[in-house]
């Protein structure tokens, strides 16, 4: 493997075991708080420390760079914002299954909108971890879908999308301020978000809401163990993430990033099994998951075919 490459993997995969060790955190803290209130305060101070990191970078961006990055904000925010409402009517683990369907969908995406082909070995790749994924996170048996099942696979299209085109972007743009537009337009778009389900809230006293909506207008709990799941979830897993997201995935497919990405249930299993005890670990059918990802993964990296995605 060439060093540039391994060192964009190590990048997307640095990315991945940080996304990991955020699932006990973020579980812990969406028992308090609502979920789309906990997007907005976690994007808008990863937006604030990027505009303190890159004032000069900021201030001058090209119509091309707002643009580009404003365009990813949008899909990644949505997709986060539909992920978040769909758990209050489905299970956590429908979601996370639901979710994982983001790396075959990328080569669809990729296929669709950039025109590109993967070839042998990230589509051995995205197979294997997709069965991977399936038997890590396959919902239990005799549930049926529900309106938080149909709206999370609405925003595991936008997150395939928006890997997609951030490897088309990423390629043409700097990554610090591609970076800081993404994140600022997706916090922009959740505080808009917030603050209407504020106005539902205030101006329906008579209730009947939707729970989604009702649990919004909850107040947000702050404590010495908050304020520090707030900083690592918005510096570490937001702006250290995504600085690292984006300058490996201007050197890598849209596809390669996604094998990578399906390790991500993996780690998360590991931190929990590390932090709750082996009561959290997946069982038999979890470990051949975890195994089918890990050897998706390998096969990705392999070069036994001469058609080579750019």
């Amino acid at each position: 493997m060439r060093q540039g490459a391994l060192r964009s993997d190590a990048a997307l995969l640095a990315t991945t075991v940080i996304w990991g060790s955020t699932f006990v955190m973020a579980k812990d803290l969406l028992a308090i708080w609502p979920p789309l209130s906990y997007v907005t305060v976690r994007f808008g101070l990863a937006a604030a420390v990027l505009i303190a990191l890159f004032p000069a970078l900021t201030a001058k961006a090209r119509r091309r760079e707002w643009r580009s990055g404003a365009t990813l904000g949008v899909l990644m925010g949505a997709g986060f914002a539909l992920q978040a409402i769909g758990l209050a009517y489905t299970t956590p683990t429908k979601s996370a299954f639901i979710t994982g369907l983001t790396t075959p969908l990328v080569l669809f995406a990729s296929l669709a909108i950039l025109k590109v082909r993967p070839n042998l070995e990230n589509g051995i790749g995205v197979a294997l971890a997709s069965i991977g994924g399936l038997l890590i996170l396959a919902p239990e048996s005799g549930v049926g879908v529900n309106v938080g099942d149909i709206l999370t696979v609405v925003a595991t299209v936008f997150f395939a999308v928006h890997i997609t085109l951030l490897s088309a972007y990423a390629t043409v743009n700097d990554v610090r301020q591609l970076t800081v537009r993404q994140i600022l337009t997706a916090a922009i778009l959740f505080s808009v978000v917030c603050a209407a389900m504020w106005m539902v809230v205030l101006y329906s006293p008579g209730g009947g809401l939707p729970e989604f909506v009702a649990r919004e207008s909850a107040g947000l709990t702050w404590n010495a163990q908050i304020v520090w799941a707030i900083a690592y979830l918005s510096v570490v897993a937001t702006v250290v993430t995504f600085l690292l997201w984006t300058w490996g995935q201007a050197r890598a497919s849209a596809t390669h990033a996604a094998v990578i990405f399906s390790l991500e249930p993996v780690f998360a299993a590991i931190f929990a099994v590390g932090l709750r005890g082996t009561g959290e670990w997946m069982g038999r059918n979890g470990t051949i998951g975890a195994a089918l990802i890990l050897l998706g993964v390998l096969v990705s990296e392999l070069r036994f075919s001469k058609q080579r995605v750019q």
